[in-house]
């Protein structure tokens, strides 16, 4: 294994200059840096992590606490983007797995033990105890979608895609317009201030019995839910539904009931899945910008572990857009 004392004396500089120029510090001779990084690359030096860290105190290695099951389109494509952002600041990434699969503790001290530098919570139960004291406590961290006092979050613009998937669907000429929600959340409070903003802006009536609590990536729920609007004494023209994978499942249920979509209702979902765009028909949609949500989150957090004296926590919205598709029609 090549140490740096080897270096030293293959360059003929002490061990301290191989050091600096290693680690990219401040050398008044930048060529001697640059050549002792080549001689370094050609003689295939590598550093010792565990040295690294107890020199840096840095892990280079990021914690990423996700708690649902791995099938969820959206989330596997922001989880794919946060590691390639990650990587780009010279980073690792690592699962913190959740107790119920048997390790003790909670996150706070799991993460500790691990040396993780920081944590992005992308999944979780955001009223649990373990999750408060992880996103109050020292630890930097950075939550999606959800926002604590004190703590850096990333949002997507869920509230502004309602109001802008509403409007859209009024430009269709849709005036009768029910909402199947997801579960209680943040995420779900601001989508139906969203949808109730934008109705009522635009002078849309939305009588009680058009609001129905569902559940996120759930088809069966979302397909209960549009059977019992279409068991109404006044049927909707225009269904939003929790998620893209929900609305799959209103789509199967409206199918078998030869209920035809969009020429006698129309779907909307939400998220922009690729599967979504791939279907006949197409779902109509709101593409939430994963790749954007990934960066923000990483730069949060690489401001927080590396300037901890001046880092102030931040809440960043970042905006999608409408996907248009063929779930949404015209009405008659």
């Amino acid at each position: 294994m090549v140490k740096m004392k080897d270096i030293a004396l293959t360059c003929g500089v002490s061990v301290s200059t191989v050091s600096r120029a290693l680690n990219g510090q401040t050398n008044p001779d930048k060529r001697k840096a640059a050549y002792i990084r080549q001689k370094a690359q050609e003689m295939g030096y590598a550093p010792n992590a565990a040295a690294r860290t107890l020199k840096t105190r840095r892990s280079h290695n990021i914690g990423i606490l996700y708690e649902d099951r791995m099938d969820h389109e959206y989330f596997s494509l922001l989880l794919n983007e946060l590691r390639a952002s990650a990587e780009e600041h010279g980073n690792d990434m690592t699962f913190v797995r959740h107790s119920l699969h048997g390790e003790a503790g909670n996150y706070d001290e799991r993460v500790r033990r691990r040396s993780l530098d920081g944590v992005v919570v992308v999944q979780a139960d955001f009223n649990s105890a373990d999750i408060i004291r992880l996103a109050a406590g020292s630890i930097p961290t950075v939550v999606i979608d959800h926002a604590y006092e004190g703590c850096d979050c990333v949002m997507n613009d869920n509230r502004g895609g309602m109001e802008a998937l509403v409007s859209f669907a009024w430009q269709k000429g849709h005036r009768k317009l029910a909402f199947v929600h997801g579960e209680d959340s943040v995420v779900t409070r601001e989508r139906l201030a969203g949808f109730y903003k934008q109705c009522a802006e635009l002078g849309v009536r939305v009588p009680g019995e058009y609001i129905l609590a569902g559940h996120f990536h759930n088809p069966m729920a979302c397909a209960e839910a549009v059977n019992a609007l279409m068991d109404g004494q006044d049927p909707p023209t225009c269904v939003f539904c929790p998620d893209d994978f929900s609305c799959i499942g209103a789509l199967g249920a409206l199918e078998a009931r030869r209920i035809r979509v969009p020429q006698d209702v129309s779907l909307v979902g939400f998220d922009g899945i690729r599967l979504g765009r791939m279907m006949s028909p197409s779902l109509t949609s709101y593409l939430q910008d994963a790749e954007s949500m990934a960066r923000s989150a990483i730069s949060l957090l690489m401001d927080a572990i590396e300037n901890p004296q001046t880092h102030r926590p931040r809440i960043l919205t970042v905006a999608g857009s409408v996907l248009p598709g063929e779930t949404l029609g015209g009405t008659k």
